[in-house]
């Protein structure tokens, strides 16, 4: 059995294809579907993930790591009270753990494949740290696959969809996705994918909160930012959350302030709400125009649109897309499920339980290399555009320049800009060529994007036989594989509640 994981930024959820075929969504141990994504270091050996965690967040800061998928591929470290040090890639490590514990009790299986969902606009970087987490949990990653693509499927599986182009508009707790898909009976090519990396139902509670507190300052001279106040402020953060939940149904909320001496309620109403809530709609109004751009469709061309991640239930949101795209969103799927259900589905597929599609993704960043244009100005060059199909393979022919030339200097980029100051360096690598190599031997260096969008690169000379590499690009944690092993054979005890 396969275990399809949505890894969220906020909520992560877990499903699984039964025996009958049908998807199972995994009900945790607190008895809920979805479990919040934080990590708290209760002590020294006891590590809790899920909703007490998410209670201790503000009341225990230094000890609780929460969205922690916006650092997933960098070099942070958290430090906690205890003196342990833990890594992104450690705690998605953990939660992963906890989903795979949770689902085992659920179904009475034994879980070891998983698939995990990422969002479309992940970067090489994120996406190898996603399966470095999966290492670390002590399970096999067997694929991952994008957040929208995932939900498509369940879209597709429920409601049997044959043709047509679909638009998905991904918007969950931290991120945003926008991808373009055709559907061509068994054959699902992704056209285009499109997103904002920090969006979403946690950047809007904060909305609330530095309102609220911003109120209390001007009202009461009382900043509840103090560490004095710390509990009440992590009570805050849980009612801004159902204020906002509650604004899809209400056109106010007051929300009940209790600080010292202090016995207040802040009317949050849905037009402030929303006010704050424009001006990050318009930039996925940009991004929807870009995706359907690069899919080469317009909005007329769109069959269905669908939305999901639990932010897109916002009555505001749902409004928007409709007028931009002039179709009612389909609801028949849930938003917060969706992408779960959705990985199983391609687990299924994957292990050949389900009936075998012809599933095609797209490359959501351009990948290239650097090179000097004049003696003084380097260039990008792009060799794998944007939205190209995986997996994809390009090869880019270079020559030495010098005889018995040691080495080839090569940065590699990801990107869509000719700028270097606008794409990202991905690695600088360093290819040792043999040893008395004539002048202009040809060098063929492969760039290869698997259909999990992961880079490798191959390097290769044709007229030396027997001569060639694989080049494993450096994590940009400065994590080794040596690393990773060892932080798979951790045997600290640990609660996952």
């Amino acid at each position: 059995m396969v275990l399809g994981i949505d890894l969220g930024t906020t909520y992560s959820a877990a499903a699984y294809t039964d025996d009958d075929g049908n998807i199972q969504v995994v009900v945790n141990s607190d008895g809920e579907r979805t479990t919040p994504s934080v990590f708290y270091e209760e002590s020294k050996d006891s590590i809790i993930i899920g909703e007490i965690a998410k209670e201790n967040a503000v009341l225990h800061p230094k000890d609780v790591v929460s969205v922690v998928k916006n650092d997933m591929g960098k070099a942070v470290k958290y430090e906690m009270s205890s003196g342990n040090t833990y890594v992104p890639e450690q705690i998605s490590g953990f939660i992963i753990k906890k989903m795979v514990q949770d689902a085992e009790a659920f179904s009475g299986k034994k879980i070891t494949d998983v698939v995990i969902t990422v969002p479309a606009y992940f970067n090489n970087a994120q996406r190898v740290a996603t399966e470095d987490a999966a290492k670390i949990a002590g399970v096999n990653m067997i694929g991952s696959i994008n957040e929208p693509t995932a939900a498509l499927l369940s879209y597709i599986k429920k409601n049997k969809i044959e043709h047509g182009n679909v638009m998905v508009y991904d918007l969950g707790g931290g991120t945003f996705d926008v991808s373009i898909v055709r559907v061509d009976g068994d054959d699902i090519r992704v056209l285009s994918n499109d997103g904002i990396a920090k969006a979403g139902g946690h950047f809007f509670d904060i909305f609330i909160v530095d309102y609220i507190c911003e109120y209390l300052r001007e009202n009461h001279d009382l900043d509840l930012e103090d560490p004095e106040y710390i509990e009440e402020l992590q009570d805050l953060y849980t009612r801004a959350e159902r204020c906002k939940i509650q604004l899809s149904a209400r056109e106010s909320v007051k929300v009940p302030v209790k600080v010292g001496d202090v016995r207040d309620s802040v009317e949050i109403t849905r037009e402030f709400f929303e006010g704050r809530l424009k001006r990050f709609y318009r930039s996925t109004e940009v991004r929807m125009n870009k995706a359907l751009q690069n899919a080469g469709l317009t909005v007329n061309d769109l069959d269905t649109v669908l939305l999901v991640g639990g932010s897109s239930r916002i009555p505001y949101i749902e409004k928007n897309v409709e007028a931009f795209t002039g179709k009612a969103p389909a609801k028949d799927v849930n938003p917060d499920e969706a992408v779960a259900m959705g990985a199983a589905i391609f687990g299924s597929l994957k292990s050949g339980t389900e009936t075998k599609k012809a599933f095609t993704d797209a490359n959501s960043h351009g990948i290239g290399f650097l090179y000097f244009a004049t003696k003084n100005e380097r260039k990008n060059q792009i060799l794998i555009e944007k939205n190209s199909n995986l997996p994809v393979k390009v090869t880019q022919k270079a020559k030495t320049i010098v005889k018995s030339q040691e080495r080839i200097t090569l940065t590699v980029t990801e990107g869509e800009s000719e700028n270097p100051e606008m794409v990202k360096e991905l690695c600088v690598l360093d290819i040792e060529l043999p040893e008395n190599i004539a002048e202009a031997t040809a060098v063929d260096i492969t760039y290869e994007l698997n259909e999990y969008q992961l880079l490798h690169i191959y390097v290769d000379i044709p007229s030396v036989p027997d001569w060639g590499y694989e080049y494993e690009l450096p994590r940009e944690n400065d994590l080794t594989a040596e690393d990773i092993a060892v932080m798979t054979g951790i045997t600290l005890e640990y609660s996952v509640s």
